[in-house]
């Protein structure tokens, strides 16, 4: 009896332990900072449909600009999409064009370190090519491009698009 009450308290304290330990991994949500990056930034258009694209039409273009309306600096820190199939350049203040950005995890990424002052604008340059999944990928596609800032604040832009042969 003595042995069950021992490995009962056990697990009991192992219990709170990890309790504990997950608590102190939590983000504090309670920053002064606006920690969500779609309040800060204010895109042109959330989502952009190219309607019927055809695979033999090549590589189709589109681009979002994104205000600073908000009364901060906005650190972007990354730009990413959510498919190889899709690549975005970040287009600076003075004309200069940084990128390729494409899917996380796959090959290297480069930081975008980009500062979007109060008042500011930039405009972010998406590239979808409709030949990246072969004859498999006609039908209707939905990509999206992830822009992040250092607090780790999300913007979700959205391409859509019905590929045909």
């Amino acid at each position: 009896m003595k042995k069950i009450i021992i490995i009962f308290s056990l697990i009991i304290l192992g219990l709170i332990g990890l309790m504990f330990l997950g608590k102190g991994q939590q983000k504090n949500t309670n920053s002064s900072l606006d920690s969500n990056l779609s309040n800060l930034l204010t895109p042109s258009e959330m989502m952009y449909d190219f309607g019927n694209i055809s695979m033999r039409d090549g590589l189709v273009t589109h681009i979002f600009q994104v205000q600073n309306l908000s009364e901060q600096d906005v650190n972007l820190s990354k730009l990413y999409t959510s498919c190889m199939c899709t690549e975005a350049y970040l287009i600076q203040s003075d004309g200069n064009k940084i990128g390729p950005f494409g899917m996380q995890g796959m090959g290297f990424m480069p930081k975008v370190n980009e500062v979007i002052k109060t008042g500011d604008s930039r405009d972010i340059e998406v590239v979808y090519d409709p030949n990246a999944h072969g004859p498999a990928g006609v039908g209707v596609i939905n990509r999206f491009i992830l822009l992040e800032d250092l607090n780790g604040g999300e913007l979700q832009l959205e391409v859509r698009a019905n590929v045909t042969p």
